[in-house]
């Protein structure tokens, strides 16, 4: 991994995968960091490889973890609140136990390589610059529209607690139906968007923030 204005993320094949601002990074982290505390869910927060925008909750060797491919980060840019919209959404998935309710809903994932996770929980740029290949096909997290409201709305209480937009959320799910046309979205499938969702969105924060 180089340091500096930009970070470097090699894969396996020690080719860069993902080039990102530092600022971007120490966004993304501190985003978790607060959401995490928010929250109240200890999880280490991977990036994977993988170009269609995807996110999930899942167990590496028995610990919590919340991972982001390189598709999301790509789509989501240098937005914090995105980003805390994101990860306040998986991070409600443990908090309200609908990982664990699932059983066997998503696989147990076994640590591939060195992951770009490494040193993602701490402060300034991550220890570890390599980005482990994680093949979403194991990733069986099928939530229900009840749980996956619940995550939403739960998200948005963290946002706050956070100090972050919630309407980020809003944007978040804007980029992903844009993108949904023209992709066949693994994470849409696993967390459905619509217009119902949307508006459900829009009234728990209408409900707690003024509109501009």
């Amino acid at each position: 991994m180089a340091q500096g204005a930009t970070v470097h993320l090699y894969g396996s094949h020690e080719k860069v995968v993902l080039a990102l601002p530092t600022r971007t990074l120490q966004q993304m982290m501190l985003a978790h960091l607060r959401i995490s505390q928010a929250a109240n869910v200890q999880a280490d927060l991977l990036i994977v490889e993988g170009d269609e925008p995807n996110a999930f909750a899942g167990l590496s060797d028995g610990r919590r973890i919340v991972g982001v491919n390189i598709g999301m980060v790509k789509l989501i840019g240098d937005s914090a609140d995105e980003y805390a919209a994101l990860l306040g959404h998986e991070a409600a998935h443990w908090a309200k136990g609908h990982v664990d309710a699932g059983q066997t809903r998503t696989s147990t994932l076994k640590t591939v390589g060195a992951l770009a996770g490494v040193g993602l929980g701490l402060a300034g740029v991550p220890a570890g610059g390599l980005i482990g290949s994680l093949g979403f096909d194991v990733i069986e997290a099928s939530y229900s529209r009840d749980q996956e409201m619940e995550a939403d709305a739960q998200s948005i209480e963290y946002m706050l607690a956070a100090r972050y937009d919630p309407r980020g959320a809003l944007r978040l799910h804007e980029k992903m139906r844009k993108v949904s046309g023209r992709l066949s979205l693994s994470f849409l499938s696993s967390h459905p968007s619509g217009e119902d969702r949307v508006k459900s969105l829009q009234s728990v924060i209408d409900a707690k923030v003024p509109r501009p």
